[in-house]
């Protein structure tokens, strides 16, 4: 290589990771889609986790009658 084109390439290189740095993660939409995903789980295992211990009361409370 040349010196000219380790110059270049070391400019490259340097504006790269220039631009990588000023990248924000949260504006990426695969990421806020993520998000919205880990949410849109975590509501229904909460949802899950209320309806099986109700369920599990009810029955209780059926069995404790007989």
């Amino acid at each position: 290589m040349t010196q000219a084109q380790v110059q270049s390439l070391d400019e490259l290189l340097r504006q790269h990771s220039l631009a990588l740095a000023a990248k924000r993660v949260e504006d990426d939409p695969a990421t806020r889609a993520w998000h919205l995903a880990k949410r849109v789980v975590w509501m229904f295992l909460l949802a899950a986790a209320f309806l099986f211990y109700y369920l599990l009361d009810k029955m209780s409370e059926a069995l404790s009658l007989l």
